[in-house]
């Protein structure tokens, strides 16, 4: 893996020559594994891996960003606080660019405009969720990202990575590559 970043606007996003790999809150994501429960508010769960992508998602798009970043809290790196990590200057520079990467001009939001997550293939207590996966108002995460993008973006992903903590499912960070 290559130097961790967090998302940058939708111009920035196709110029990026790294892969990443990120928490909600623009940390390094450590190996599952060696994650303790790190301190911070409590969280709700989702029951799946599709609520939590839906939930979070929704959250950037109607920008409850301090919400999105706090409901994370349960998978967050060792060490992290994340009352802290989520009023950050980063954090909310990375939610707002998530934002503009996907709200555009003509596509309703939540909650007139729906976020669902297609069904992938999961097994354990992490699932990866592809940006073609996440759907709002009928259309993916991706193609909403590459609007407006020129050069070659045959390569650019965006991956949702969730995890299952204690029989519920959070979105703990996602993957760019560009």
């Amino acid at each position: 893996m290559t130097a961790k970043t967090w998302l940058a606007a939708p111009a920035i996003l196709l110029s990026l020559t790294a892969c990443g790999s990120t928490d909600v809150t623009g940390s390094a994501v450590p190996p599952a594994s060696t994650a303790p429960k790190p301190a911070g508010p409590p969280s709700s769960g989702a029951p799946t891996y599709q609520v939590a992508v839906e939930r979070w998602v929704t959250q950037i798009l109607q920008k409850h960003y301090a919400k999105a970043c706090l409901s994370s809290a349960p998978v967050l790196p060792p060490g992290k606080d994340a009352k802290t990590l989520c009023k950050s200057p980063e954090a909310l520079k990375a939610a707002e660019s998530l934002h503009d990467a996907w709200a555009k001009p003509g596509v309703p939001l939540p909650p007139q405009g729906k976020v669902t997550v297609d069904e992938v293939s999961a097994s354990g207590d992490q699932v990866t969720v592809p940006d073609t996966a996440v759907k709002l108002d009928g259309r993916t995460l991706r193609s909403l990202e590459l609007i407006g993008s020129t050069g070659k973006t045959g390569s650019f992903s965006l991956t949702f990575k969730v995890q299952k903590h204690e029989a519920a499912w959070y979105v703990q960070g996602f993957d760019l590559n560009a």
